[in-house]
């Protein structure tokens, strides 16, 4: 019996992001080090960026490091006054990361490198294709983006 069910294609999404991720890679990687930031780094600061002061916690598990590993991206992020380090007034124990001035600034700049990119890369859609393409990777990034979409905190 024939069913509707449309066919399987024969490359996985998940394999052609990874494909795609590595292509990216140098050219991101190339776009952000005039500003010393390694791509790690970068996340940390998009993520301070887009969801406000974060849990230190919530850092290491988005950057998917060891909370230890973390003190180094956040001293080196902070040695350049992209961040600022507290703790938070509830809980003492729980380091608090913001985004400064100059780390928003920092981050302004590698959005135009950055846009430059998706330009010549995805050149090849349409911009409607282009706005459908980014939704749907943010979507998928925050189902994979570990506890803090799964059980949001302030700071998270």
């Amino acid at each position: 019996m024939k069913t509707d069910a449309p066919a399987l294609p024969s490359t996985a999404s998940s394999v052609l992001i990874a494909q795609l991720g590595r292509g990216l890679r140098p050219r991101i990687e190339q776009a952000i080090a005039p500003t010393g930031l390694r791509p790690r780094e970068l996340l940390a600061l998009q993520h301070l960026r887009e969801r406000g002061p974060s849990a230190q916690q919530a850092l290491a598990d988005l950057l998917r490091v060891d909370p230890s590993n973390l003190v180094g991206v956040l001293n080196d992020l902070e040695d350049e006054g992209l961040i600022v380090r507290s703790r938070d007034r509830a809980d003492r124990r729980r380091g608090i990361i913001e985004l400064t001035d100059q780390g928003g600034r920092v981050l302004q700049e590698l959005d135009r490198a950055l846009h430059g990119i998706d330009d010549a890369v995805l050149s090849v859609l349409s911009e409607r294709e282009r706005a459908t393409l980014n939704g749907l990777l943010a979507r998928a990034v925050e189902a994979v983006a570990g506890p803090c979409s799964e059980q949001p905190e302030p700071g998270c």
